[in-house]
């Protein structure tokens, strides 16, 4: 049974306002983050816009989309989503299939200030690489080329080559536009399936950022997120370690979201959270070797359901530190944000600095 006293007194200092010591020291050692999950519908998205503003107020940032559905992109392209090309798949099969790709020297970063206004002043020059529909049918292209060279005699050395050459072709992007750009930090939204954009995001990735919603389902993908990453008979440690890529990405922060409250104490999670806490808790501890320090229970936040706040974020690109408290419309229902926002706020801002 794990002892989840210490989360929960976290989270009451920190709404409280109380003095806190941040358990983690390392965040300032990761500069590209990817956002990932196996499973969908649990906010993610929402939750990449929000940690996205935050290291845009602190460091010049690149932003990438790397799941299908494009909703990242969305929130900060706005209207100019469907005029944004190239986009992450020109780039990525341009270097995968060369010259032959036929990519056009145009940039593939977006300035994201002239899109979403939310990202004006108050935050440093940042960039996006647009997400594409076409990462849908990207896993069969990545796959047929690794399993092409893979089948090459080993002799030469030229499978191993190969094989590192396409799964570091994000990095390698990445690096070219944080070089041209002079962005300080990166962060990717992932899809909740691992084959195409998110395995070349993990190969990229100094360190995940883990959403788990309180339900049974989102426990489930934990156990196989983390599983992925720890079992060397899985994808993820199968071709890394034909290509002989030594680095391997680490856990840095495990957000718990759609948490309830206790209504009767103001700062007390309801007992039905605590209890996926705990399971969350026993599952990170069994996969310890995969966070980026020994302690995985450091590695937790706590979020809020962010109800009509978080629809209202999600749908017109909004970061909680930037809604007002007043009414919103949406698909011609009204939402207000109320005060519980600055709850929001704060929870925010705990995950910021575990992984700041």
């Amino acid at each position: 049974m794990v002892d989840i006293e210490p989360i929960l007194r976290r989270y009451d200092n920190i709404l409280s306002g109380s003095s806190l010591d941040n358990p983690l020291s390392n965040g300032k050692d990761f500069k590209t983050y990817a956002v990932s999950n196996f499973r969908g519908g649990i906010g993610k998205t929402t939750l990449s816009l929000n940690i996205a503003y935050k290291f845009a107020k602190d460091y010049r940032s690149l932003f990438l989309d790397m799941c299908p559905q494009r909703n990242f992109s969305e929130l900060l392209l706005r209207d100019d989503l469907l005029n944004a090309n190239p986009t992450i798949h020109d780039a990525l099969m341009n270097k995968i299939m060369g010259p032959a790709w036929g990519l056009e020297n145009d940039p593939i970063s977006r300035r994201v200030r002239d899109t979403n206004s939310i990202f004006d002043s108050d935050t440093k020059i940042s960039h996006i690489i647009p997400g594409s529909d076409q990462l849908f049918l990207f896993p069969n292209n990545l796959y047929t080329q690794l399993n092409q060279y893979y089948s090459l005699s080993s002799d030469s050395g030229k499978n191993k080559n190969g094989i590192s050459t396409i799964l570091q072709s994000l990095n390698d992007i990445i690096s070219e536009e944080t070089q041209d750009l002079k962005s300080e930090k990166v962060l990717m939204d992932t899809s909740p399936f691992f084959g195409g954009g998110t395995h070349l995001a993990w190969m990229a990735a100094d360190a995940l950022i883990i959403p788990v919603r309180v339900d049974e389902q989102s426990l489930l993908a934990l156990e196989l997120t983390l599983s992925m990453l720890s079992d060397d008979n899985k994808d993820y440690n199968i071709w890394r370690n034909r290509a002989g890529i030594i680095k391997k990405t680490k856990v840095q922060a495990i957000a718990i979201t759609h948490c309830g409250w206790n209504r009767q104490s103001k700062h007390q999670i309801d007992s039905t959270s605590k209890v996926f806490i705990e399971k969350a808790l026993e599952i990170a501890e069994k996969y310890k070797s995969v966070f980026s320090t020994d302690e995985p229970i450091d590695h937790f936040a706590v979020l809020s359901d962010f109800q009509g706040s978080g629809k209202i974020s999600g749908k017109f690109g909004i970061p909680m530190e930037k809604l007002e408290k007043k009414s919103y419309t949406i698909d011609g229902k009204r939402l207000k944000v109320n005060n519980s926002v600055d709850r929001y706020k704060k929870e925010i801002d705990y995950l910021y600095d575990l992984i700041n």
